[in-house]
């Protein structure tokens, strides 16, 4: 049996003896397992809060605006209060029906992103002699002055010199919430076959997540699963979740 499968009987409560020993089997030896089945609890566990909240939100609202009880309700009212019930039951159900792949795919951007460090360029270079733009592109970047850093890397993109300076703009573009631009800036990287091109497949996937485009994220965290060399167990998880 996949180990999907295996996760999702978890949940239910379904699992047969023998498939609760081969569960136990992997929780105990298979790190990957692991992973997988901690990131399936933390993004039920958002969900679970988020639909709690709006539920509480949207029930207090009901209660609001309900009639106060005058007087004891004949039976002849008694079914107009099953079926406004149900319509209820049914409205509450339709709203997270229509919200709920919206709500899926920011929870799994969320549990997924994190800003890629600097690893190319040396703060402690020159110490406070050097003035580069260079250097200012990554001090920005390292404080989160996102729009200094945005204008120094749009410079450094400019001249050409620097071969990371698109992907570092696609990361400012990324922090800044301008997921659209970050997803083109990270499509050059990748196309350009060179410097972070595993690392764009992934935040390229994350931009699309972002974007509630998860079939076009696939493709991507397929080739980087293959590749194996970046961010493959999390690519693998991040997958499963959006077949």
């Amino acid at each position: 049996m996949e180990n999907e499968a295996l996760i999702f009987k978890y949940f239910e409560g379904t699992l047969t003896d023998k498939e609760k020993l081969v569960f136990d089997l992997l929780l105990e030896e298979d790190p990957e397992f692991r992973e997988q089945l901690t990131f399936e609890e933390d993004v039920k566990q958002v969900i679970r809060e988020k639909e709690r909240k709006v539920l509480k939100k949207k029930l207090q609202g009901f209660e609001t605006s309900a009639p106060q009880a005058a007087a004891p309700r004949k039976p002849f009212w008694r079914p107009l209060q099953i079926a406004a019930s149900l319509a209820l039951l049914f409205a509450i159900g339709w709203y997270f029906y229509s919200v709920g792949s919206a709500d899926k795919m920011e929870v799994l951007y969320t549990a997924n992103y994190e800003k890629y460090p600097n690893t190319v360029y040396s703060m402690t270079r020159g110490q406070g002699e050097d003035t580069s733009l260079e250097r200012l592109a990554f001090e920005a970047y390292e404080t989160n002055e996102t729009k200094s850093a945005l204008r120094n890397f749009q410079e450094l993109k400019a001249k050409g010199q620097i071969p990371y300076a698109d992907f570092y703009l696609a990361q400012v573009y990324l922090a800044n919430g301008d997921t659209p631009e970050a997803l083109e800036s990270f499509k050059e990287v990748i196309g350009s076959n060179g410097n972070f091109k595993r690392e764009s497949l992934w935040y390229a996937a994350l931009c699309y997540v972002k974007l509630e485009r998860p079939k076009e994220a696939i493709p991507l965290l397929e080739s980087l699963i293959m590749d194996g060399s970046y961010r493959k167990d999390k690519a693998k998880v991040l997958l499963d979740q959006l077949q």
